[in-house]
């Protein structure tokens, strides 16, 4: 017989509230003390000191001279593993360096791995005003992401339905069904035309993606931009056209791996 907590759905809640504190710090726009984060979480201050105690303990917070706290090297240590299993070639990380470049944009790289469209690489762009908040890792909300669709547009109609349906959980049967019809009516066109686009689903924020193949004709992943709206709509064609090109580049790339 099963225990209670091997109940699908459960969780431990000390974890959760330990994985909050670290999630709150790494998200502070300046490093927080602990009495912060205990306002922030709406965590008894005790609890937040034990927390506290506990991540330092363990190398995954530092606590400076003036109290406030700011992530250790043992995040530092997980995510370098985390970045070790993705195996993005050093081609294909040039080819969005490159793209930066050409834009000024913030340029990304994502791939279809095990089942998710995950960001891979990722380039600031060099524009004093730049889009950020994303980062390497970043996966899920495909039916709204530029690259999610640039990549459910050719993915098999099997994985393309489970990662709409896992997407629209919660959703009441006839929103779903609306949805559904949108999403594939709009991922007909993002095949038709070669690019997808997320417009404002982050306020002000454009995304640009264009999809890449493997050797065999199968999606791979895409690459693309991420822009302030208002510059998206200034320099459009021009955008398009050099992600566009990148994505061309990044199949040529995969077509000639062993």
């Amino acid at each position: 017989m099963n225990s209670a907590s091997d109940k699908p759905g459960q969780t431990l809640q000390t974890v959760e509230r330990a994985l909050s504190f670290l999630e709150y710090v790494a998200a502070a726009d300046t490093a927080p003390t602990v009495q912060q984060v205990s306002a922030g979480l709406g965590l008894n201050i005790t609890t937040c000191y034990h927390l506290m105690r506990t991540l330092l303990a363990r190398g995954y917070l530092e606590r400076r001279a003036d109290a406030t706290l700011r992530l250790g090297a043992g995040v530092g240590a997980l995510f370098r593993s985390y970045q070790l299993n993705f195996n993005t070639s050093d081609k294909l990380a040039g080819i969005v360096a490159e793209l930066a470049a050409a834009t000024a944009e913030t340029s990304f790289l994502s791939t279809l791995d095990d089942r998710n469209v995950i960001l891979k690489v990722l380039v600031e762009g060099s524009q004093p005003l730049r889009v950020s908040g994303l980062y390497v890792g970043l996966t899920g909300n495909e039916p709204h992401r530029a690259s999610g669709k640039a990549v459910l547009a050719h993915a098999d109609a099997d994985l393309r339905d489970e990662i709409i349906e896992r997407n629209l959980t919660g959703m009441s049967p006839t929103a779903q069904r609306r949805s559904r019809a949108a999403l594939l009516q709009e991922l007909k066109e993002v095949q038709e035309r070669g690019w997808a686009v997320d417009i404002d689903s982050s306020p002000g924020i454009t995304a640009l993606g264009a999809p890449f193949f493997k050797h065999d004709g199968s999606i791979a992943g895409a690459v693309g931009i991420v822009a302030p709206t208002s510059r998206f709509g200034e320099a459009r064609e021009t955008l398009v056209g050099t992600v566009l090109d990148s994505a061309g580049k990044a199949t040529a790339v995969l077509r000639l791996a062993p």
